[in-house]
Parts: C-alpha cells; sequence; structure tokens
C-alpha cells in the first residue's frame, strides 16, 4: 500500500494538517460539530447555543475561517457561517467514536 506521502500533494497534506491543527481546541470542535448539524448559523446563534461569550464565540469563527474550515456570507448585519468543507463533520464523528472507551 502507497503511504499517504506518495498518494497526496504535499500542498494538499499541509492544508489538512493545518486544519487538523485549528481543530485542536474543545470549543471549535463544538462549533465544527454544531455547525455539521445547521446549514448555518448566526454569530449570535452559535455563540448562544454554545453558552460563550460573544467576543470568544467570534474570535474562534474568525480562526476556524482563516484556516479554510468554515466560510461565511453577510445578509444585511448578519454574518453567517458554515462548513467550507462539509465532510468535516466526519472527523467529529470518528472522534466521537474513537473516545467512547476512553
Amino acid at each position: 500500500m502507497k503511504s499517504l506521502l506518495s498518494r497526496v500533494e504535499s500542498k494538499k497534506i499541509d492544508k489538512a494538517a493545518a486544519m487538523l491543527k485549528v481543530l485542536a481546541h474543545p470549543k471549535r470542535l463544538a462549533i465544527v460539530d454544531l455547525l455539521g448539524k445547521e446549514d448555518k448559523m448566526t454569530v449570535t446563534e452559535i455563540y448562544k447555543h454554545l453558552d460563550l461569550p460573544q467576543a470568544i464565540a467570534s474570535q474562534h469563527l474568525i480562526t476556524l475561517k482563516d484556516k479554510g474550515v468554515l466560510s461565511s456570507f453577510k445578509v444585511g448585519t448578519k454574518i453567517y457561517y458554515s462548513l467550507a468543507i462539509p465532510k468535516l463533520i466526519d472527523v467529529i464523528d470518528c472522534l466521537e467514536e474513537c473516545c467512547i472507551d476512553i
């Protein structure tokens, strides 16, 4: 079987590693999990649902967006966030399954 490094371009591996690194925070994992269950949500909906201070939620959302995990669009005064790569929810599901016996 070929190794990952021989199957996938190094640029793609670097991007994947950066995405995994930014996901390595409990609040960010919770945001990705939440957005995996919803099509799109506003900043207000996200911070209220996760019981986070608005400033903390906004900081995490910006970080996730900057690393390509989330995308956003504005409607009037509201900014909506969604998963840039919907398959990322599979990572959350895998982590959940892996942690059952821990």
